[in-house]
């Protein structure tokens, strides 16, 4: 068999793959470097713990991968998609949830919150909270925001909203081209805003700026995967034994060379963990693979958004635990506030979103096509 011929046949088989194994496993180690950034990333001695807050950036690359691919393959099997259905399905696995949790934070700020200043700041908050546009009009520079995580799931529902729009009338090569296009710009105007309050600069450049790299990289990587040529490039790349470890070794460098690399920091970090995702999905049987697949570390990137939206409630409520007994370590705090979002994540997941995607299978498949869950289980953070 010729290596064009081989390439061509492992491209098949990627085209014809429905879950991506390994993706659950890189959803887990995301959520797990978020929880530890809000509670022992200020301990850490050495650099790259710092940098946990990254997670979010690997949720991002991951989601745009999917829900592209996603689309892609459905354009493929019929020609077009349905957009109605495309946000119904995304409308059913993400509000219910999330307004379920805001309305929680309503209730305990309004009746637990002793600061007035920030619970008024919640509550002043609260309409770009309930609108998806937290990350136009909140400023995370202060120094306590309730509710503040909220801006990556509202550039997520952004990009929902967007990007499907190209995918659907954009033919050939166009998509690909307004992703880099998009790319571009967005990391041009957020470098050349760096030094700016964001809340200073005009709506249209908080609008253009708030776009993740890592989301549109997401796109060109599902683009370049679903085009053989490109394929048989990245494959010869991100497909070998040893790829994956290595494109995790290369995203573990950039994360830790973050503070020196300025305003490349962002674009480097996004790229290596293109290539970790690239590594992660080209080879279901990538070096990495045992470890992501192994049944707890998948449970955990399958229930990763509930455990994203609760993970606030565990660790405040692990850390009032702890601190009157005397045990007030951030690594105790850490590992503590994982285990209980992991159990609320599991149990809305288990009584409440595993309901709700049933009925969204119900209602949103698309004609003549499997199951909408076509790439990966519930492609969000």
């Amino acid at each position: 068999m010729t290596a064009r011929s081989l390439s061509a046949s492992v491209h098949d088989r990627y085209r014809k793959t429905r879950f991506f194994s390994s993706l659950d496993g890189l959803r887990a180690l995301s959520i797990l470097a978020v929880i530890w950034h809000h509670t022992a990333s200020a301990s850490a001695a050495h650099a790259i713990l710092h940098e946990g807050n990254q997670g979010v950036n690997l949720f991002f690359v991951i989601s745009g991968f999917l829900i592209v691919t996603l689309l892609l393959r459905a354009k493929a099997r019929s020609g077009t998609f349905s957009l109605a259905k495309f946000w119904g399905r995304r409308s059913l696995r993400i509000l219910p949830v999330y307004y379920g949790v805001l309305g929680l934070y309503v209730g305990v700020v309004f009746f637990l919150e002793r600061t007035p200043v920030y619970r008024q700041a919640f509550f002043g908050n609260l309409p770009a909270f309930a609108t998806f546009t937290s990350n136009w009009f909140v400023s995370l520079k202060n120094p306590r925001v309730i509710f503040y995580f909220a801006w990556s799931l509202a550039a997520e529902e952004q990009f929902y909203l967007v990007w499907p729009w190209f995918e659907r009338y954009l033919r050939g090569a166009w998509p690909l081209l307004a992703a880099l296009t998009a790319l571009l710009v967005t990391q041009g105007v957020a470098i050349a805003t760096l030094a700016q309050n964001p809340a200073a600069l005009p709506l249209a450049l908080r609008i253009i700026s708030s776009v993740p790299a890592t989301i549109l990289l997401g796109v060109v990587l599902a683009h370049l995967l679903d085009a053989p040529a490109s394929f048989r490039l990245l494959y010869g790349i991100t497909g070998h034994r040893g790829s994956a470890l290595t494109a995790l070794l290369l995203t573990l460098a950039a994360l830790g060379a973050r503070p020196s690399l300025g305003p490349a920091a962002d674009l480097v970090t996004a790229a290596s963990m293109m290539m970790l995702v690239a590594a992660c999905v080209v080879r279901e049987d990538n070096d990495l693979a045992r470890i992501l697949s192994t049944p707890v570390v998948a449970w955990v990137g399958k229930v990763s958004y509930g455990m994203y939206l609760f993970h606030m409630f565990a660790v405040n409520a692990i850390h009032r635990l702890l601190s009157p007994l005397g045990f007030s370590s951030p690594y105790l705090i850490f590992a503590g506030g994982v285990l209980l979002a992991v159990g609320m994540a599991s149990l809305s997941y288990r009584f409440f979103e595993s309901r709700l995607l049933k009925v969204k299978d119900r209602l949103f498949r698309e004609n003549a096509a499997p199951s909408p869950l076509l790439v990966g289980r519930t492609p969000t953070i």
